[in-house]
């Protein structure tokens, strides 16, 4: 009967296209945000090298030095599992979706834990590359590229060509849409080069002030070659790179340096935009999407572990406990979630974002405890209650085993718009510059296109789209459900 209940909801649900549209629009952003190193990063998803293969991408899926927020190791662990539990859910094996989620949890807290080390990093070969570096000091000699060269495994090299490449080729796309502006922008290959070049000239002028054999002179002839030697080597290994397969959308992670200056946007397409802190915006975008995933659900589940409970008992029981928990409720109300959050905010003098989770979650559970409380006064008088008592059973088992599933329904109509206030209540903190720092939230891209506001009002724009679309699909999403739930409303 309970399947046959949701498929009735689900058929209803499906009758309303616009609320079906927004769902598909939901879903959407959630692969988007699951999903989102396949869409924007600076490591590959399989490169050919130096006669090997190469999977740059998986490699670093769990290496906190290059995804530094927690948030992001939570999704990347998802990018698995995430698959398990589509096919769970179709198979509509509630047991292995409790076990799976225990799976996702316990995962991410070894990867916290015991954190992935660097592939780039071999602690052997820097220790043995310490001791010879001691060696020759002591003798008065100078590395070489090829000594480094020497002690870096495949990764570390793979890293210096790509990023070489990466770079080489994000300034010829700057030039193709600045060509006549050339003058007046630099890129970070062009500082790089720059910087390298200055370098030149000075031992070059050492060179020509001592004479041959000098400290001064052999350090600075060294320096000409080991620079020499590497940028020769960078540039014949990232001719000789074959099947580099890199991310659908942008080749920047968004914590990424995208370089060059700032005066670049104004000749750019708002797909190459950089952010005022010189990362790239469309990767900042597109994993904000999981800032906004983490903070809603969290929330909101906050929020429903602690109103359910309370409402349950208070409509069960009535009497002095449910007279007390109105006045809890009345009293709870008055304190508005946003002001409460700029308050907390300012008294722990932190901006992290599950402060923001948490006082969404402690001031927005009231709206669920009165629905469970006004459903539990219809359904505890009604007869399968009774019999429940008849048979003996405990007050917790009737409760949560038979009237809360009989309840739940019409509370789930809450739940999108409840998703929807703790997005915007982050945003909205965010925006006020109250948010995460060094987040890619959208709060935080809309406060940095506020402040850069007039000059570059065009990195407001972005975030501020792509929230409202999302705010507008969820509400879309809760008024279907609404429709789809209500008795009055199904065919």
């Amino acid at each position: 009967m309970k399947d046959l209940y949701w498929q009735k909801v689900w058929k209803q649900f499906c009758s309303h296209k616009l609320g079906l549209f927004a769902l598909v629009i939901v879903g959407v952003f959630c692969l988007v945000g699951i999903y989102a190193p396949i869409l924007a990063s600076s490591r590959p998803l399989v490169v050919r090298f130096d006669g090997e293969w190469y999977f740059p991408l998986f490699r670093y899926l769990f290496y906190t030095g290059f995804y530094t927020k927690l948030i992001d190791i939570f999704f990347n662990l998802m990018m698995l599992t995430f698959p398990l539990f589509i096919v769970v859910l179709w198979l509509g094996k509630k047991r292995w979706f409790v076990l799976l989620c225990l799976v996702q949890l316990l995962g991410f807290a070894y990867l916290v834990i015991w954190p992935v080390k660097d592939p780039a990093s071999d602690p052997v070969k820097a220790k043995e590359r310490q001791e010879q570096l001691s060696k020759m000091r002591q003798a008065g000699e100078y590395p070489t590229w090829k000594f480094d060269l020497s002690y870096l495994n495949g990764y570390a090299k793979l890293n210096q060509v790509l990023r070489y490449q990466l770079n080489k080729q994000h300034h010829e796309t700057i030039l193709h849409y600045a060509n006549e502006e050339i003058g007046k922008i630099s890129t970070k290959w062009e500082m790089e080069q720059r910087l390298l070049r200055e370098r030149r000239g000075r031992n070059n002028q050492l060179l020509e002030q001592y004479s041959p054999g000098s400290p001064a002179y052999e350090r600075a002839k060294a320096s000409l070659e080991y620079n020499r030697d590497k940028q020769k080597w960078l540039e014949r290994e990232s001719g000789e790179l074959s099947w580099r397969v890199m991310p659908l959308i942008r080749p920047f992670h968004w914590e990424d340096d995208a370089g060059g200056e700032q005066e670049m946007n104004q000749f750019l397409p708002w797909w190459e935009l950089t952010r005022i802190n010189r990362k790239d915006l469309v990767s900042a975008l597109i994993f904000g999407v999981r800032i906004s995933l983490v903070v809603g659900l969290l929330a909101v589940s906050l929020a429903m572990a602690i109103g359910i409970p309370i409402g349950s008992s208070a409509g069960y029981y009535g009497g002095k406990w449910d007279i007390f928990v109105c006045r809890l409720l009345e009293i709870w109300e008055s304190m508005p979630t946003f002001f409460m959050l700029l308050l907390v905010v300012a008294m722990t003098q932190s901006k992290s974002i599950f402060i923001v989770i948490t006082v969404v979650g402690l001031f927005g559970w009231t709206s669920f405890s009165r629905y469970i409380r006004g459903e539990f006064f219809k359904q505890r008088n009604l007869p399968y209650v009774e019999a429940c008592r008849a048979m003996g059973f405990k007050d917790r088992r009737i409760i949560f085993t038979h009237i809360l599933p009989n309840a739940i329904p019409p509370v789930l109509t809450l739940l999108p718009f409840a998703v929807m206030a703790a997005i915007t209540s982050e945003a909205g903190l965010s925006f006020l510059g109250l948010g995460e720092e060094g987040s890619c939230s959208w709060g935080v891209l809309m406060d940095e296109g506020r402040a850069a506001f007039p000059g570059e009002s065009y990195l407001l724009w972005p975030p501020a789209i792509l929230l409202t679309l999302l705010l507008v699909a969820i509400a879309l999403v809760g008024d279907a459900t609404r429709d789809a739930i209500d008795p009055k409303m199904q065919k």
